[in-house]
């Protein structure tokens, strides 16, 4: 049994949005985090404009303030970004921002870089977008596997997207997107909605399993939701596994108090790890 402590808790900074960057840092440090999943959004750092000497900027500031950059999250589920668009245009597009999240990436030291499936028309087939994102995935990948970063993909909800929706989608474009440097990710709510489980995923992807977000049900702050956080920590430990965990709040209820929204989330961590 491997034991789940802070050490291993990370904090994503998408729920601070509508408040400057370093409000989420100031709060890292006032409550002893020192892992962060960084999530590149406008305002905090919007990467289309971004250049690498800010990048660099923001490492020694991370540095400053001893915060360990775990993973590097993009904002890419969105208008106008798609790496399975069946438009030319938006798929380069989408490909070209995602090869610079890798360079920002290998610039701010983070070890992984997360991936997002794209998705198709409802009203088609989803296999040939299917097909298109596996393609722009394994270069990605690649081009992050050259410069020692795991690139690592998660499936969504049909509200999100058609083309990964549970573990065995997960598992399949894994294999068609055929290399190496291409791990996975499962997000607790995502999952629950799939109706799956930890043990699930871990049986079914193996050692391709490298990330865990511990996220509630809607992904509301940890104990706000439905589902069984302590039991899913409990898994985790049973299953052996030693990566990192993030912290995601998603509900945008919670953007508006962000460092309530947090300490809600640190205070049921806390007492069901203890």
């Amino acid at each position: 049994m491997t034991k789940l402590d802070r050490s291993r808790i990370a904090v994503m900074n998408i729920h601070y949005q509508y408040h400057p960057f370093e409000k989420f840092l100031d709060a890292m440090e006032r409550h002893g985090i020192r892992n962060v999943d960084l999530w590149a959004g406008y305002p905090h750092f919007l990467v289309p404009d971004a250049t690498y000497r800010e990048a660099a900027e923001l490492r020694r500031e991370l540095d400053r303030r001893s915060l360990n950059p775990i993973c590097f999250t993009p904002k890419q589920g969105g208008y106008p970004l798609n790496i399975a668009a069946e438009d030319p245009v938006i798929r380069q597009r989408s490909l070209d921002y995602l090869l610079k999240c890798v360079e920002i990436a290998a610039e701010l030291g983070t070890p992984m870089l997360q991936l997002l499936p794209g998705w198709g028309y409802y009203g088609k087939s989803p296999e040939e977008a299917r097909k298109r994102a596996c393609e722009g995935l394994r270069r990605v990948a690649e081009r992050a596997g050259s410069l020692g970063i795991t690139a690592i993909l998660e499936h969504l909800q049909i509200i999100e997207s058609n083309l990964a929706l549970t573990r065995g989608d997960l598992a399949a474009m894994l294999r068609e997107a055929d290399t190496q440097h291409l791990k996975a990710v499962v997000d607790t709510c995502h999952m629950a909605v799939a109706g799956e489980t930890l043990t699930e995923y871990f049986g079914e992807l193996g050692d391709k399993l490298v990330h865990v977000h511990l996220n509630d049900s809607d992904q509301l702050p940890l104990g706000e939701g439905k589902l069984p956080i302590g039991g899913y920590i409990q898994e985790l430990e049973q299953l052996g596994y030693d990566g990192y965990v993030s912290l995601e709040i998603c509900s945008r209820l919670h953007y508006i108090d962000p460092d309530a929204a947090l300490a809600v989330s640190l205070g049921t961590l806390d007492r069901l790890l203890s």
